[in-house]
Protein backbone atom coordinates (compact mmCIF):
# COMPACT_ATOMS: atom_id res chain seq x y z
CA UNK A 1 0.00 0.00 0.00
CA UNK A 2 0.72 3.61 -0.38
CA UNK A 3 3.37 5.17 1.97
CA UNK A 4 2.18 8.45 2.49
CA UNK A 5 -1.20 10.14 2.48
CA UNK A 6 -2.47 11.84 -0.28
CA UNK A 7 -1.69 15.35 1.38
CA UNK A 8 1.66 14.08 2.19
CA UNK A 9 2.46 13.18 -1.31
CA UNK A 10 0.71 16.64 -2.28
CA UNK A 11 3.08 18.50 -0.30
CA UNK A 12 6.31 16.89 -1.94
CA UNK A 13 4.62 17.66 -4.96
CA UNK A 14 4.25 21.06 -4.12
CA UNK A 15 7.75 21.43 -3.69
CA UNK A 16 8.81 20.23 -6.97
CA UNK A 17 6.22 22.14 -8.80
CA UNK A 18 7.54 24.98 -7.18
CA UNK A 19 11.47 24.71 -7.82
CA UNK A 20 13.29 22.57 -10.16
CA UNK A 21 15.84 22.13 -7.77
CA UNK A 22 16.13 20.10 -5.04
CA UNK A 23 17.95 21.83 -1.78
CA UNK A 24 18.78 20.82 1.80
CA UNK A 25 18.16 22.57 4.69
CA UNK A 26 21.26 22.84 5.50
CA UNK A 27 23.93 25.98 4.78
CA UNK A 28 27.10 25.42 3.90
CA UNK A 29 29.80 26.29 6.33
CA UNK A 30 33.58 28.11 6.17
CA UNK A 31 34.86 24.41 7.42
CA UNK A 32 33.50 21.73 7.92
CA UNK A 33 34.72 18.09 8.44
CA UNK A 34 35.82 15.25 6.34
CA UNK A 35 35.36 11.67 6.81
CA UNK A 36 37.72 9.25 5.23
CA UNK A 37 35.86 6.25 4.02
CA UNK A 38 38.45 4.41 2.61
CA UNK A 39 36.52 3.88 -1.09
CA UNK A 40 36.36 7.88 -0.81
CA UNK A 41 36.30 11.02 1.28
CA UNK A 42 33.17 12.76 2.32
CA UNK A 43 31.90 15.98 3.19
CA UNK A 44 29.67 17.47 5.36
CA UNK A 45 27.91 20.11 5.53
CA UNK A 46 26.04 22.20 8.80
CA UNK A 47 22.87 23.18 9.57
CA UNK A 48 21.65 26.55 9.91
CA UNK A 49 21.73 26.08 13.61
CA UNK A 50 24.87 24.18 14.21
CA UNK A 51 23.58 21.79 15.75
CA UNK A 52 24.41 18.77 13.69
CA UNK A 53 26.65 17.85 9.86
CA UNK A 54 24.44 16.53 7.27
CA UNK A 55 27.08 14.02 5.24
CA UNK A 56 24.84 13.92 2.41
CA UNK A 57 24.63 10.89 -0.75
CA UNK A 58 27.29 8.71 0.57
CA UNK A 59 27.33 5.77 -1.51
CA UNK A 60 26.31 2.68 0.41
CA UNK A 61 27.07 0.06 -2.22
CA UNK A 62 28.19 -0.47 -6.04
CA UNK A 63 26.11 1.26 -8.02
CA UNK A 64 23.30 -1.19 -9.89
CA UNK A 65 24.22 0.33 -13.56
CA UNK A 66 25.71 -1.52 -16.62
CA UNK A 67 26.50 -5.10 -16.24
CA UNK A 68 25.14 -4.82 -12.43
CA UNK A 69 21.59 -3.75 -13.03
CA UNK A 70 19.00 -6.10 -12.15
CA UNK A 71 22.41 -7.60 -9.86
CA UNK A 72 22.59 -8.13 -6.11
CA UNK A 73 25.47 -5.79 -5.41
CA UNK A 74 27.54 -5.53 -2.49
CA UNK A 75 29.68 -2.69 -0.43
CA UNK A 76 31.80 0.10 -2.25
CA UNK A 77 34.84 -0.86 -3.85
CA UNK A 78 38.01 1.29 -5.13
CA UNK A 79 39.47 4.16 -3.53
CA UNK A 80 39.24 8.01 -4.07
CA UNK A 81 41.08 10.72 -2.87
CA UNK A 82 38.48 13.17 -4.50
CA UNK A 83 36.33 14.73 -1.57
CA UNK A 84 32.33 14.03 -2.55
CA UNK A 85 30.37 17.29 -1.02
CA UNK A 86 27.48 15.31 -1.69
CA UNK A 87 25.91 18.60 -2.99
CA UNK A 88 24.09 16.84 -5.82
CA UNK A 89 20.93 14.55 -4.22
CA UNK A 90 19.67 11.36 -5.70
CA UNK A 91 16.77 9.29 -5.95
CA UNK A 92 15.69 6.12 -7.07
CA UNK A 93 13.56 5.68 -10.36
CA UNK A 94 10.10 6.76 -9.34
CA UNK A 95 6.63 5.46 -10.01
CA UNK A 96 3.36 6.23 -9.13
CA UNK A 97 -0.30 4.14 -10.04
CA UNK A 98 -2.98 5.97 -11.93
CA UNK A 99 -4.79 6.13 -9.01
CA UNK A 100 -2.37 7.68 -6.67
CA UNK A 101 -2.14 9.97 -9.53
CA UNK A 102 -5.54 10.96 -9.73
CA UNK A 103 -5.35 11.72 -6.09
CA UNK A 104 -2.92 14.01 -6.18
CA UNK A 105 -4.05 15.91 -8.65
CA UNK A 106 -7.15 16.48 -6.86
CA UNK A 107 -4.96 17.50 -3.76
CA UNK A 108 -2.83 19.69 -5.94
CA UNK A 109 -5.98 21.14 -7.82
CA UNK A 110 -4.06 20.26 -10.98
CA UNK A 111 -5.09 18.40 -13.86
CA UNK A 112 -3.90 14.49 -13.76
CA UNK A 113 -2.08 14.97 -16.81
CA UNK A 114 -0.27 17.81 -15.13
CA UNK A 115 0.52 15.51 -11.77
CA UNK A 116 2.18 12.92 -13.94
CA UNK A 117 4.04 15.21 -16.03
CA UNK A 118 5.66 16.78 -12.94
CA UNK A 119 5.96 12.89 -11.05
CA UNK A 120 7.89 11.65 -13.97
CA UNK A 121 10.51 14.56 -14.20
CA UNK A 122 11.51 14.80 -11.05
CA UNK A 123 15.20 15.64 -10.59
CA UNK A 124 17.46 13.31 -9.54
CA UNK A 125 16.17 10.42 -10.91
CA UNK A 126 18.80 7.66 -11.70
CA UNK A 127 19.77 4.31 -11.89
CA UNK A 128 23.04 5.24 -9.44
CA UNK A 129 20.83 5.68 -6.68
CA UNK A 130 21.98 3.16 -3.73
CA UNK A 131 23.23 6.47 -1.64
CA UNK A 132 22.57 7.24 2.00
CA UNK A 133 22.72 10.41 4.19
CA UNK A 134 24.34 10.63 7.70
CA UNK A 135 22.87 13.47 10.14
CA UNK A 136 25.37 13.61 13.16
CA UNK A 137 24.83 15.70 16.11
CA UNK A 138 27.69 18.01 16.19
CA UNK A 139 28.93 17.00 20.02
CA UNK A 140 28.33 13.23 18.89
CA UNK A 141 30.73 14.33 15.80
CA UNK A 142 33.36 16.35 17.92
CA UNK A 143 33.59 14.22 21.13
CA UNK A 144 34.55 11.22 18.89
CA UNK A 145 37.50 13.59 17.37
CA UNK A 146 40.84 13.29 18.26
CA UNK A 147 43.24 15.97 19.36
CA UNK A 148 45.56 15.94 16.52
CA UNK A 149 43.13 14.43 14.19
CA UNK A 150 42.23 17.66 12.31
CA UNK A 151 44.55 18.08 9.07
CA UNK A 152 44.65 21.66 8.06
CA UNK A 153 45.19 20.86 5.27
CA UNK A 154 42.91 18.32 3.81
CA UNK A 155 40.52 19.52 6.22
CA UNK A 156 39.86 15.54 7.19
CA UNK A 157 38.78 14.20 10.66
CA UNK A 158 40.28 11.45 11.82
CA UNK A 159 38.16 9.47 15.10
CA UNK A 160 39.42 8.43 18.27
CA UNK A 161 39.06 4.25 18.38
CA UNK A 162 39.76 4.24 22.17
CA UNK A 163 36.29 6.35 23.10
CA UNK A 164 34.01 4.94 23.94
CA UNK A 165 30.90 7.07 23.85
CA UNK A 166 29.39 6.06 20.71
CA UNK A 167 26.00 7.37 19.90
CA UNK A 168 23.12 5.18 19.18
CA UNK A 169 21.89 5.05 15.33
CA UNK A 170 18.40 5.14 13.44
CA UNK A 171 18.30 3.99 10.06
CA UNK A 172 14.75 5.37 8.48
CA UNK A 173 13.74 2.94 5.33
CA UNK A 174 11.26 5.11 3.27
CA UNK A 175 7.74 3.90 2.14
CA UNK A 176 6.19 4.63 -1.15
CA UNK A 177 4.68 1.06 -1.85
CA UNK A 178 7.99 -0.38 -3.18
CA UNK A 179 7.55 2.21 -6.31
CA UNK A 180 8.33 5.74 -5.24
CA UNK A 181 9.60 7.81 -2.42
CA UNK A 182 13.63 8.58 -1.23
CA UNK A 183 15.84 8.98 1.40
CA UNK A 184 14.49 12.94 2.03
CA UNK A 185 10.85 12.31 0.52
CA UNK A 186 9.05 12.65 4.38
CA UNK A 187 11.61 15.46 5.37
CA UNK A 188 14.38 15.67 7.73
CA UNK A 189 15.53 14.82 11.22
CA UNK A 190 16.45 17.51 12.92
CA UNK A 191 13.33 17.17 15.33
CA UNK A 192 14.31 13.70 16.20
CA UNK A 193 18.02 14.56 16.72
CA UNK A 194 16.69 18.19 18.74
CA UNK A 195 14.87 15.75 21.13
CA UNK A 196 17.24 13.34 21.46
CA UNK A 197 19.93 16.23 22.96
CA UNK A 198 17.54 17.58 25.49
CA UNK A 199 18.89 17.76 28.83
CA UNK A 200 22.55 17.26 27.47
CA UNK A 201 21.71 13.72 26.81
CA UNK A 202 24.28 11.75 24.50
CA UNK A 203 21.88 12.48 20.93
CA UNK A 204 21.67 10.15 18.22
CA UNK A 205 22.83 9.35 15.06
CA UNK A 206 19.86 9.58 11.93
CA UNK A 207 20.35 7.87 8.70
CA UNK A 208 18.35 7.66 5.86
CA UNK A 209 18.45 5.71 2.57
CA UNK A 210 17.60 4.93 -1.15
CA UNK A 211 17.26 1.46 -2.42
CA UNK A 212 15.47 0.12 -5.60
CA UNK A 213 11.90 0.58 -6.72
CA UNK A 214 9.56 -0.66 -9.08
CA UNK A 215 11.32 -2.97 -11.97
CA UNK A 216 14.77 -1.65 -10.53
CA UNK A 217 14.30 -3.54 -7.60
CA UNK A 218 11.06 -5.99 -7.71
CA UNK A 219 11.08 -7.65 -10.98
CA UNK A 220 11.47 -11.08 -10.28
CA UNK A 221 10.94 -13.60 -12.96
CA UNK A 222 13.00 -13.79 -16.53
CA UNK A 223 16.09 -15.30 -14.15
CA UNK A 224 16.26 -11.80 -12.45
CA UNK A 225 17.25 -12.04 -8.52
CA UNK A 226 13.39 -11.33 -6.73
CA UNK A 227 13.58 -8.86 -3.74
CA UNK A 228 16.69 -6.95 -4.89
CA UNK A 229 15.49 -3.92 -2.63
CA UNK A 230 15.75 -5.58 0.38
CA UNK A 231 19.49 -6.65 -0.52
CA UNK A 232 19.73 -3.25 -0.71
CA UNK A 233 18.69 -2.64 2.12
CA UNK A 234 20.43 -4.99 3.67
CA UNK A 235 24.12 -3.99 2.46
CA UNK A 236 22.86 -0.67 3.91
CA UNK A 237 23.06 -2.08 7.39
CA UNK A 238 26.03 -4.04 6.58
CA UNK A 239 27.71 -0.48 5.38
CA UNK A 240 26.31 1.02 9.23
CA UNK A 241 28.09 -1.81 10.92
CA UNK A 242 31.19 -1.11 9.12
CA UNK A 243 31.16 2.76 9.02
CA UNK A 244 29.42 4.25 11.59
CA UNK A 245 31.83 4.40 14.12
CA UNK A 246 33.78 7.06 11.78
CA UNK A 247 31.24 9.29 12.50
CA UNK A 248 30.83 8.58 16.37
CA UNK A 249 28.16 6.05 15.96
CA UNK A 250 27.73 3.00 17.53
CA UNK A 251 27.16 -0.61 15.02
CA UNK A 252 25.53 -2.06 18.25
CA UNK A 253 23.32 0.28 18.90
CA UNK A 254 21.31 0.29 15.51
CA UNK A 255 17.44 0.94 15.58
CA UNK A 256 15.93 0.14 11.87
CA UNK A 257 12.35 2.82 12.02
CA UNK A 258 10.35 2.72 8.88
CA UNK A 259 6.95 3.20 7.53
CA UNK A 260 4.32 1.82 5.30
CA UNK A 261 6.97 -0.21 2.96
CA UNK A 262 9.93 0.67 5.11
CA UNK A 263 8.26 -1.34 7.90
CA UNK A 264 6.96 -3.89 5.84
CA UNK A 265 10.53 -4.03 5.01
CA UNK A 266 11.84 -4.62 8.76
CA UNK A 267 9.61 -7.04 8.85
CA UNK A 268 10.38 -8.90 6.04
CA UNK A 269 13.88 -8.33 7.55
CA UNK A 270 13.25 -10.05 10.61
CA UNK A 271 11.75 -13.17 9.39
CA UNK A 272 15.04 -13.31 6.39
CA UNK A 273 15.76 -16.88 5.56
CA UNK A 274 13.28 -17.85 7.88
CA UNK A 275 15.05 -16.86 11.13
CA UNK A 276 18.85 -18.39 9.76
CA UNK A 277 21.82 -16.10 9.69
CA UNK A 278 22.40 -12.73 11.41
CA UNK A 279 20.25 -9.72 11.63
CA UNK A 280 22.42 -6.20 11.26
CA UNK A 281 20.13 -4.36 13.61
CA UNK A 282 19.09 -5.00 17.24
CA UNK A 283 15.96 -3.05 17.04
CA UNK A 284 12.80 -1.90 15.10
CA UNK A 285 10.18 0.49 14.82
CA UNK A 286 7.23 -0.75 12.84
CA UNK A 287 5.02 2.09 11.62
CA UNK A 288 1.87 0.50 9.49
CA UNK A 289 3.43 -2.12 7.72
CA UNK A 290 2.02 -2.56 4.43
CA UNK A 291 1.66 -5.38 2.24
CA UNK A 292 0.09 -6.45 -1.39
CA UNK A 293 -0.96 -10.05 -1.57
CA UNK A 294 -0.42 -12.67 -4.01
CA UNK A 295 2.05 -10.96 -6.13
CA UNK A 296 2.61 -12.82 -9.62
CA UNK A 297 6.14 -12.29 -10.21
CA UNK A 298 5.62 -13.80 -13.63
CA UNK A 299 2.77 -11.67 -14.64
CA UNK A 300 4.84 -8.40 -13.49
CA UNK A 301 7.38 -9.31 -16.03
CA UNK A 302 5.49 -10.30 -18.83
CA UNK A 303 3.78 -6.76 -18.44
CA UNK A 304 7.15 -5.28 -18.35
CA UNK A 305 8.40 -7.23 -21.41
CA UNK A 306 5.17 -6.16 -23.06
CA UNK A 307 5.46 -2.65 -22.10
CA UNK A 308 9.19 -2.45 -22.97
CA UNK A 309 7.96 -4.02 -26.69
CA UNK A 310 5.37 -1.10 -27.07
CA UNK A 311 7.61 2.04 -26.22
CA UNK A 312 10.59 0.62 -28.18
CA UNK A 313 8.46 -0.64 -31.34
CA UNK A 314 11.12 -3.92 -30.79
CA UNK A 315 10.16 -7.42 -29.55
CA UNK A 316 11.53 -7.55 -25.94
CA UNK A 317 10.88 -10.90 -25.27
CA UNK A 318 13.74 -12.13 -22.40
CA UNK A 319 16.35 -10.55 -19.77
CA UNK A 320 19.69 -9.63 -21.84
CA UNK A 321 17.11 -7.88 -24.37
CA UNK A 322 15.67 -5.89 -21.32
CA UNK A 323 18.87 -5.16 -19.99
CA UNK A 324 20.34 -3.55 -23.10
CA UNK A 325 17.71 -1.05 -23.29
CA UNK A 326 19.16 2.60 -21.74
CA UNK A 327 17.73 3.66 -18.86
CA UNK A 328 15.94 6.24 -19.88
CA UNK A 329 13.63 3.48 -21.81
CA UNK A 330 13.71 1.75 -18.92
CA UNK A 331 11.92 4.52 -16.93
CA UNK A 332 9.29 5.20 -19.13
CA UNK A 333 8.51 1.13 -19.07
CA UNK A 334 8.69 1.42 -15.27
CA UNK A 335 6.57 4.44 -15.10
CA UNK A 336 3.71 3.02 -17.55
CA UNK A 337 3.69 -0.12 -16.09
CA UNK A 338 2.77 1.16 -11.91
CA UNK A 339 0.80 3.20 -14.00
CA UNK A 340 -1.85 0.65 -14.86
CA UNK A 341 -1.99 -1.00 -11.45
CA UNK A 342 -5.41 -1.37 -9.97
CA UNK A 343 -6.40 0.69 -6.50
CA UNK A 344 -4.42 -0.10 -3.91
CA UNK A 345 -1.94 -2.53 -5.65
CA UNK A 346 1.40 -1.01 -7.31
CA UNK A 347 2.63 -4.19 -9.75
CA UNK A 348 5.79 -4.56 -7.91
CA UNK A 349 6.86 -5.21 -4.66
CA UNK A 350 8.48 -8.42 -2.50
CA UNK A 351 6.96 -11.81 -3.24
CA UNK A 352 8.43 -15.52 -1.31
CA UNK A 353 11.60 -16.07 -3.73
CA UNK A 354 12.31 -19.35 -1.24
CA UNK A 355 15.60 -17.32 0.23
CA UNK A 356 15.34 -14.11 1.27
CA UNK A 357 11.80 -14.34 1.70
CA UNK A 358 11.14 -18.38 1.62
CA UNK A 359 7.54 -17.31 3.04
CA UNK A 360 5.38 -14.19 3.88
CA UNK A 361 6.42 -12.45 7.31
CA UNK A 362 2.68 -13.21 9.15
CA UNK A 363 3.29 -17.13 7.91
CA UNK A 364 7.18 -17.79 8.71
CA UNK A 365 6.07 -15.17 12.48
CA UNK A 366 3.52 -17.99 13.36
CA UNK A 367 5.72 -21.20 12.27
CA UNK A 368 8.65 -19.65 14.61
CA UNK A 369 10.77 -18.63 11.43
CA UNK A 370 11.85 -15.49 12.24
CA UNK A 371 14.81 -13.40 14.37
CA UNK A 372 14.27 -13.50 17.87
CA UNK A 373 16.83 -11.23 19.26
CA UNK A 374 15.29 -8.01 18.04
CA UNK A 375 13.32 -5.54 20.60
CA UNK A 376 10.38 -4.17 18.56
CA UNK A 377 8.15 -1.38 18.84
CA UNK A 378 4.78 -1.55 16.26
CA UNK A 379 2.26 0.75 15.80
CA UNK A 380 -0.68 1.55 12.88
CA UNK A 381 -3.48 4.00 12.38
CA UNK A 382 -6.88 3.68 13.49
CA UNK A 383 -8.60 3.98 9.51
CA UNK A 384 -5.40 3.22 7.79
CA UNK A 385 -7.33 2.38 4.10
CA UNK A 386 -9.68 4.78 4.12
CA UNK A 387 -7.95 6.90 1.73
CA UNK A 388 -6.94 3.78 -0.73
CA UNK A 389 -10.59 1.76 -0.61
CA UNK A 390 -12.89 2.24 -3.83
CA UNK A 391 -15.10 5.39 -3.00
CA UNK A 392 -17.63 3.47 -5.32
CA UNK A 393 -18.10 0.75 -2.96
CA UNK A 394 -21.75 1.00 -1.95
CA UNK A 395 -23.10 -2.86 -2.27
CA UNK A 396 -21.84 -5.92 -1.19
CA UNK A 397 -21.29 -6.74 -4.68
CA UNK A 398 -19.22 -4.31 -5.04
CA UNK A 399 -17.32 -4.96 -2.26
CA UNK A 400 -16.99 -8.96 -3.71
CA UNK A 401 -15.33 -8.00 -6.45
CA UNK A 402 -12.90 -5.37 -5.36
CA UNK A 403 -11.78 -8.66 -2.90
CA UNK A 404 -11.39 -10.77 -6.09
CA UNK A 405 -9.34 -8.74 -7.13
CA UNK A 406 -6.91 -8.80 -4.52
CA UNK A 407 -7.29 -12.17 -3.52
CA UNK A 408 -8.25 -14.17 -6.97
CA UNK A 409 -7.42 -17.32 -5.46
CA UNK A 410 -10.13 -17.25 -2.63
CA UNK A 411 -12.67 -19.95 -2.21
CA UNK A 412 -16.45 -19.11 -1.99
CA UNK A 413 -16.69 -20.50 1.29
CA UNK A 414 -14.08 -18.14 2.66
CA UNK A 415 -15.24 -15.35 1.57
CA UNK A 416 -18.92 -15.93 2.55
CA UNK A 417 -16.76 -16.51 5.87
CA UNK A 418 -15.24 -13.11 5.74
CA UNK A 419 -18.58 -11.14 4.88
CA UNK A 420 -21.04 -13.21 7.11
CA UNK A 421 -18.84 -14.15 10.48
CA UNK A 422 -15.77 -11.73 10.32
CA UNK A 423 -17.06 -8.57 8.87
CA UNK A 424 -20.72 -8.37 9.12
CA UNK A 425 -22.84 -5.84 7.26
CA UNK A 426 -24.41 -4.70 10.40
CA UNK A 427 -21.44 -3.48 12.33
CA UNK A 428 -20.43 -1.03 9.27
CA UNK A 429 -22.40 1.88 8.47
CA UNK A 430 -21.88 1.19 4.67
CA UNK A 431 -19.51 -1.29 2.29
CA UNK A 432 -17.20 1.62 1.73
CA UNK A 433 -16.21 1.34 5.57
CA UNK A 434 -16.67 -2.27 5.95
CA UNK A 435 -14.18 -2.72 2.80
CA UNK A 436 -11.83 0.17 4.57
CA UNK A 437 -11.84 -2.15 7.29
CA UNK A 438 -11.39 -5.38 5.50
CA UNK A 439 -8.17 -3.94 3.96
CA UNK A 440 -6.51 -2.22 6.78
CA UNK A 441 -6.57 -5.30 9.08
CA UNK A 442 -5.32 -7.33 6.46
CA UNK A 443 -3.19 -4.84 4.56
CA UNK A 444 -2.00 -2.84 7.67
CA UNK A 445 -2.71 -3.22 10.99
CA UNK A 446 -2.83 -7.26 12.08
CA UNK A 447 0.94 -7.45 11.20
CA UNK A 448 1.43 -5.12 14.37
CA UNK A 449 -0.16 -7.78 16.81
CA UNK A 450 1.46 -10.94 14.84
CA UNK A 451 4.98 -9.52 15.26
CA UNK A 452 4.12 -8.66 19.48
CA UNK A 453 2.66 -12.87 19.69
CA UNK A 454 5.73 -13.83 18.14
CA UNK A 455 7.85 -11.89 20.45
CA UNK A 456 6.22 -13.31 23.35
CA UNK A 457 4.24 -9.96 23.55
CA UNK A 458 7.53 -8.10 24.88
CA UNK A 459 7.19 -5.28 22.54
CA UNK A 460 5.61 -1.85 23.02
CA UNK A 461 2.58 -1.46 20.53
CA UNK A 462 0.40 1.73 19.80
CA UNK A 463 -2.38 3.06 17.79
CA UNK A 464 -2.90 6.28 16.01
CA UNK A 465 -6.38 7.88 16.32
CA UNK A 466 -5.76 11.34 16.52
CA UNK A 467 -7.82 12.49 13.56
CA UNK A 468 -8.54 11.34 10.94
CA UNK A 469 -6.33 8.68 11.58
CA UNK A 470 -5.68 7.44 8.01
CA UNK A 471 -2.26 5.75 6.71
CA UNK A 472 0.96 7.61 7.44
CA UNK A 473 -0.59 10.45 9.17
CA UNK A 474 1.93 9.53 12.18
CA UNK A 475 4.92 10.42 9.57
CA UNK A 476 4.51 14.13 9.86
CA UNK A 477 4.92 13.93 13.48
CA UNK A 478 7.97 11.32 13.20
CA UNK A 479 9.46 14.09 11.29
CA UNK A 480 7.88 17.00 13.00
CA UNK A 481 10.10 19.94 13.30
CA UNK A 482 8.62 22.78 15.30
CA UNK A 483 6.70 24.42 12.57
CA UNK A 484 2.47 24.16 14.21
CA UNK A 485 1.68 25.31 10.68
CA UNK A 486 2.68 21.84 8.93
CA UNK A 487 -0.33 20.39 7.99
CA UNK A 488 -1.12 16.31 8.05
CA UNK A 489 -4.41 15.66 5.87
CA UNK A 490 -5.38 19.09 5.60
CA UNK A 491 -5.16 19.47 9.75
CA UNK A 492 -2.24 21.52 11.39
CA UNK A 493 0.51 18.61 13.00
CA UNK A 494 -0.26 18.92 17.14
CA UNK A 495 3.24 19.38 18.65
CA UNK A 496 2.10 17.99 21.72
CA UNK A 497 1.95 14.71 20.48
CA UNK A 498 4.38 15.49 17.45
CA UNK A 499 7.06 15.73 20.73
CA UNK A 500 5.38 12.77 22.92
CA UNK A 501 6.14 10.24 19.47
CA UNK A 502 9.49 12.06 19.36
CA UNK A 503 9.86 11.41 22.56
CA UNK A 504 9.11 7.53 22.67
CA UNK A 505 11.18 6.69 19.40
CA UNK A 506 14.29 8.65 21.01
CA UNK A 507 14.20 6.66 24.40
CA UNK A 508 14.03 3.59 22.68
CA UNK A 509 16.43 4.19 20.49
CA UNK A 510 19.06 5.33 23.24
CA UNK A 511 18.46 3.05 25.96
CA UNK A 512 16.15 -0.13 24.26
CA UNK A 513 13.35 1.97 26.52
CA UNK A 514 10.56 4.39 24.53
CA UNK A 515 9.83 5.63 28.60
CA UNK A 516 13.57 6.14 29.04
CA UNK A 517 13.82 9.68 27.03
CA UNK A 518 15.91 12.46 27.70
CA UNK A 519 12.47 14.70 28.00
CA UNK A 520 10.94 12.34 29.74
CA UNK A 521 7.37 10.69 29.08
CA UNK A 522 4.09 12.42 29.99
CA UNK A 523 2.73 8.53 29.66
CA UNK A 524 4.17 5.39 30.80
CA UNK A 525 4.39 3.30 27.13
CA UNK A 526 3.50 0.16 28.31
CA UNK A 527 4.09 -3.22 27.12
CA UNK A 528 2.06 -5.39 25.16
CA UNK A 529 1.66 -7.94 27.40
CA UNK A 530 -0.89 -11.05 27.67
CA UNK A 531 -3.39 -8.02 27.96
CA UNK A 532 -2.22 -6.57 24.58
CA UNK A 533 -2.26 -3.31 25.74
CA UNK A 534 -1.38 -0.24 23.79
CA UNK A 535 -0.59 3.04 24.04
CA UNK A 536 -3.14 5.18 22.30
CA UNK A 537 -2.21 9.04 20.41
CA UNK A 538 -5.95 10.05 20.90
CA UNK A 539 -7.67 12.98 20.12
CA UNK A 540 -7.75 14.15 24.01
CA UNK A 541 -4.26 12.94 24.43
CA UNK A 542 -2.49 10.09 24.77
CA UNK A 543 -3.83 6.77 26.69
CA UNK A 544 -4.11 3.15 27.05
CA UNK A 545 -6.02 0.69 26.26
CA UNK A 546 -6.74 -2.90 24.53
CA UNK A 547 -5.38 -3.36 21.04
CA UNK A 548 -8.30 -3.09 18.35
CA UNK A 549 -6.00 -6.17 16.65
CA UNK A 550 -6.58 -8.57 19.66
CA UNK A 551 -9.89 -9.71 17.37
CA UNK A 552 -11.07 -13.10 16.10
CA UNK A 553 -10.69 -11.26 12.61
CA UNK A 554 -6.48 -10.82 12.83
CA UNK A 555 -6.36 -14.69 14.38
CA UNK A 556 -8.11 -16.09 10.81
CA UNK A 557 -6.40 -14.03 8.41
CA UNK A 558 -3.31 -15.26 9.75
CA UNK A 559 -4.38 -19.28 9.97
CA UNK A 560 -5.57 -18.52 6.09
CA UNK A 561 -2.28 -17.20 5.37
CA UNK A 562 -0.50 -20.15 6.69
CA UNK A 563 -2.93 -22.23 4.98
CA UNK A 564 -2.79 -20.49 1.56
CA UNK A 565 -6.23 -19.99 1.45
CA UNK A 566 -5.79 -16.50 0.68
Amino acid sequence: MLSGSPSTLALLVATTLASPLKTHLCSRQDVTPSVDLGYEIHTASTNSSGDYYMFSNIPYADQPVDDLRFHVVGLPTGNSSTANDGSTDVMCMQAYPEWIINLEAEASCVTAEVMKDTLYAQPGQTEACLMLDVYVPTKVFDRNVSSTGWSSSSKIYSITEADPVKAPVVVWLHGGGFTYGSKTSTGDPAGIIARSMLDDSEGVIFISINYRLGLFGWLGGGGITPNLGFYDQRVAFEWVQKYIHLFGGDPGRVTAIGESAGAASILHHITSYGGAGGLAFAQGIIQSPAFQFNLDLDDAYEKTLAEASNITGESITNVPELTSLDSKTLQSVNFDVVMGATQGLFIYGPAPDETYVPALPQVLLAEGKYHSNVNVVAGHNSLEAAPFVPSSISTEEDLISALELVFPEISMSNLTYILDVLYPSSDYESEFLRGVQIVSDVDFSCSTRYIAQALDNATHNYIFSYPPGYHAQDTPYTFFNGDTTTLDDGLPVNATIAHDLQDYIVGFAITGDPNDSPAGTALEFPEYGSDSTVLDFAYSGLLTRTDDMANARCAWWQEAMVEGSV
